[in-house]
């Protein structure tokens, strides 16, 4: 099914300036056309789109035949590309939105490429990425083959790395959103490195930090083998320790949210800790806690070998005792929650 200019035009008038071809029989559209709204082609038989294209909004190709996309087509909104034989992009390509790849036989971008939205590249064949890509929000590379980062890479959101063969990070990296290396083969991360979201390191190979590490989310070691953590480090979210060789946390630690050190072999807590959020030391060798701690959350201390609890304990949350040697418990406890000791409330 084919159309003329004047009845896609008609179409735009009667739906705003969007153009709705949805599981028609599309198959072509003509030169020179331009949608000022939006451009729906999904599950369509169309197997190319004229040059020059401009699509004000979004243009969705999902499930289509398209294996190639034409030169300076410019889409002011997201392009969804899903379910595509697509293997390359043009370089003129030009994109205001997200880009969706997932699952696309895509192998390669052009040099220089920028997307002013995400980049969502997860479960496709590539396997390396061009210099001097600049994506203005997430980048999504989990269950790809790559293997390596470029050094000027630039991106405005989160980075998704999780299962890939990526073994290291280039140095000075810094990710304004979150950063997954989620079981990955990372070892170490670079000097310098910042990142402004959550830092996920959870099941990856990693066994140390390197100083002046910033996270202003949440920091999950889970899993690994790191055995020990910077001195003055700061973690703007949570801190996740759970199950690792970890013994000893450093002086001056302070987390914004949540400690988690449930199943972790430490045996004791550094002095002027901070925690914004629950400390949960759960299944752990702690024998006892500082003097004049302050949880601003709940504290959890079940399975724990703690039979005494210091003076001026303030817990501003719930306070977990079940199944500890603690009794009596110290009069200048303050708990702003409740207490449960051996599964009651009291």
């Amino acid at each position: 099914m084919t159309y003329t200019i004047e009845e896609l035009e008609q179409m735009m008038r009667e739906n705003a300036g969007n153009l709705y071809l949805s599981r028609t029989k599309t198959t072509s559209l003509p030169d020179g056309l331009k949608i000022p709204g939006d451009l729906d082609l999904e599950h369509t038989p169309i197997t190319s789109l004229p040059d020059n294209l401009t699509v004000g909004g979004w243009l969705d190709l999902r499930y289509t035949p398209i294996t190639t996309l034409p030169d300076n087509l410019a889409v002011g909104g997201d392009l969804y590309l899903v379910g595509t034989s697509i293997t390359s992009l043009p370089s003129s390509l030009s994109v205001g939105g997200d880009i969706y790849l997932r699952s696309v036989p895509i192998t390669s971008l052009p040099d220089n490429f920028t997307v002013d939205g995400s980049l969502f590249l997860s479960c496709t064949p590539i396997a390396s990425l061009p210099d001097n890509l600049t994506v203005g929000g997430s980048l999504d590379l989990s269950n790809t083959p790559i293997t390596s980062l470029p050094g000027n890479l630039t991106v405005g959101g989160g980075l998704c790395l999780r299962k890939t063969k990526i073994t290291s990070l280039p140095d000075n990296l810094m990710v304004r959103g979150s950063l997954d290396l989620e079981n990955t083969q990372i070892t170490s991360l670079p000097d310098n490195l910042t990142v402004g979201g959550l830092l996920d390191l959870g099941g990856a190979k990693i066994t140390s930090l390197p100083d002046n590490l910033k996270v202003d989310g949440s920091l999950y070691l889970n899993d690994t083998q790191i055995t020990a953590l910077p001195d003055n480090l700061t973690v703007g979210g949570s801190l996740h320790l759970e199950n690792t060789p970890i013994t000893t946390l450093p002086n001056n630690l302070t987390v914004g949210g949540c400690l988690d050190l449930e199943g972790a072999p430490i045996t004791s807590l550094p002095d002027n800790l901070k925690v914004g959020g629950r400390l949960c030391l759960r299944n752990t060798k702690i024998t006892s806690l500082p003097d004049d701690l302050t949880i601003e959350g709940s504290l959890d201390i079940r399975d724990t070998p703690i039979v005494a609890l210091p003076n001026n304990l303030t817990v501003k949350g719930d306070f977990w005792l079940n199944r500890s040697q603690i009794a009596p418990l110290p009069d200048k406890l303050t708990v702003a929650g409740r207490i449960y000791v051996d599964g009651r409330l009291i």
